[in-house]
């Protein structure tokens, strides 16, 4: 099995080099990832100027590929570029902080997954819901995701071409998770967003404002991905490219 894994913290994130670690028991794992944090960034890519690829060796990885571009754009030069080999599996994280919901629009871990599944590569994006005061410990999640990975790609669980997996890990202290993964839909509902003013220049038009906005207080619904997540549930949700709504007028 071969995989190509990326991220949106930058390639010295820890969540990429647990990620790493998971899968190497799986295959063999190849590394395209930002040269700087693209977090909160989504699906933006580069088609106006040049984009800039470091070719290193760095621990835990060994050779790897630091690209001067977005999330999106590592899965572009991981699969595109000239002379890439083409994986098996596409990976992104291991994401410090939940993707859920409507995160899934603004997510570059969710954007460099659905990258590869718009040039029909398996896809599987996965985060780690942050708790104040409980750290992440990245040796037992990165046995944990080893075994969720195994499983949502095997024969019974793998997705059709143009879907992708979206996978998140509550906080749990030392990340002693449940054996199960649940299934669940993806959540539509708003954040709590606001904010405020942090300074106003007197006879200007001029106005600086700071964001308010709390992620733990997301909607939620019945079964979906926020609320399991939030009652201690490994989430897994699968995504399809297709946002087309139901309309009598489109057949």
């Amino acid at each position: 099995m071969k995989f190509l894994i990326t991220n949106d913290d930058g390639f010295e994130g820890p969540g990429l080099a647990a990620l790493y670690n998971a899968l190497k028991p799986l295959g063999d794992v190849r590394v395209s990832a930002p040269a700087v944090c693209h977090s909160a960034k989504g699906h933006a890519v580069n088609t106006h100027s040049n984009i800039v690829v470091e070719h290193r060796s760095v621990d835990p990885f060994g050779p790897i590929d630091i690209v001067s571009a977005s999330p999106a754009d590592c899965v572009r030069v991981g699969l595109c570029a000239p002379g890439a080999e083409r994986p098996d599996f596409v990976v992104a994280g291991i994401n410090t902080g939940a993707n859920l919901g409507v995160d899934l629009f603004y997510s570059g871990t969710a954007a460099a997954a659905r990258e590869a599944a718009i040039l029909g590569i398996p896809s599987l994006a996965l985060s780690r819901y942050i708790k104040p005061g409980m750290p992440i410990n990245w040796d037992a999640l990165a046995q944990h995701a080893s075994r969720v990975i195994a499983s949502l790609i095997s024969e019974n669980l793998r997705l059709p071409a143009g879907q992708f997996w979206n996978v998140n890990f509550p906080a749990i202290d030392g990340d002693q998770h449940p054996d199960d993964i649940e299934f669940v839909p993806q959540g539509t509902l708003s954040h709590d967003i606001g904010f405020e003013r942090v300074e106003d220049e007197s006879g200007t038009e001029r106005t600086v404002l700071q964001y308010t906005g709390d992620f733990r207080a997301r909607g939620r619904t019945g079964a979906c991905d926020v609320s399991r997540l939030f009652e201690e549930k490994i989430t897994a949700t699968p995504i399809d490219l297709c946002t087309t709504a139901a309309h009598p007028k489109v057949p």
